[in-house]
């Protein structure tokens, strides 16, 4: 069982680096830094973190060349690129060779707490006891939750529990991912219809805990629930999310990396984890959700 979280800050601009290490020592994060590419590539070998931040623009090995090596060593390691704007291209990119996510310059505290401690509860919520899934042919079962968003670790670890020994370890994170992006947009902007104004506010007022209690407890929304089908046969594994919200038009969805400012975290999660599953698809009403993720033959 992991007990704390190493992070390694790979950065060769002096006064960001400085940045990131005072607010990862702020939050009792243990770190490590690299001043380039190559420096941190070295240090990840040795060090073995669990999260890395990393920019993109470096002289010798540029942050999408280091992200594949890491990969390549540790493809579990959850790794966040580093970008500046007009960086759009590269950000794709590096979602292809496997970045869990991106924070666009100048970065924001909240910002990067938000997502440390987001990954840090899903690394240290990991259930590594082992199934004998594997020699399940077909398994099929649907789960109907609530909208305490405080279960939603617990509720991914069971979802998790069923694909451990189907997919490699990089590949389940980045099931594990998609499936808390997914089911956290099906409960807040579906059952409890926060918009992304309102959340962007409440993250700014530290007040989302208290914005999401109060939606629940609204009389609207009390008997709400999101219910999560999963199906495994001998070709896919398959996730349907479905919420009980009022819906939207999937195809308004905007490009994040085109629209978003660098004040903005949320609003992404549907364009991050359309790289972690062979398909995703949306019903004409919005309020359900199809991840399919091919078995390999």
């Amino acid at each position: 069982m992991i007990k704390s979280i190493k992070v390694l800050i790979v950065e060769d601009d002096p006064a960001s680096l400085s940045y990131l290490e005072i607010i990862l020592g702020k939050e009792g994060l243990q770190y490590r830094t690299a001043t380039n590419g190559e420096e941190g590539l070295a240090v990840f070998k040795e060090y073995k973190p669990h999260i890395v931040l990393t920019d993109i623009n470096m002289a010798n090995m540029n942050g999408i060349e280091l992200l594949a090596a890491i990969k390549k060593i540790q493809p579990q390691t959850i790794v966040i690129m580093l970008t500046a704007f007009n960086s759009e291209d590269f950000v794709i990119e590096a979602m292809r060779y496997g970045a869990n996510n991106y924070l666009k310059k100048p970065i924001f505290r909240d910002n990067i707490i938000g997502l440390l401690r987001k990954y840090k509860n899903i690394i240290l919520s990991r259930n590594t006891h082992i199934k004998i899934q594997s020699f399940v042919k077909r398994h099929s079962y649907t789960m109907e939750i609530s909208n305490d968003i405080e279960l939603l670790p617990y509720v991914i670890n069971y979802l998790i529990e069923s694909v451990e020994l189907v997919f490699k370890e990089d590949e389940c994170m980045g099931i594990r991912l998609g499936l808390d992006e997914i089911v956290i947009n099906a409960i807040e902007h579906g059952n409890l219809n926060i918009s992304y104004v309102e959340k962007t506010q409440a993250i700014k007022n530290n007040t989302l805990e208290k914005l999401h209690k109060s939606r629940r407890n609204a009389p609207e929304n009390i008997h709400k629930t999101v219910t999560i089908h999963f199906e495994m046969n001998k070709e896919y594994c398959e996730w349907t999310i479905k919420d009980q919200g009022k819906g939207f038009n999937p195809s308004l969805i905007p490009n994040p990396i085109l629209t978003e400012s660098a004040e903005s975290l949320h609003g992404r999660g549907i364009f991050i984890t359309q790289f972690q599953f062979d398909e995703m698809e949306y019903s004409e009403n919005g309020t359900k959700v199809r991840l399919r993720k091919n078995k390999i033959r």
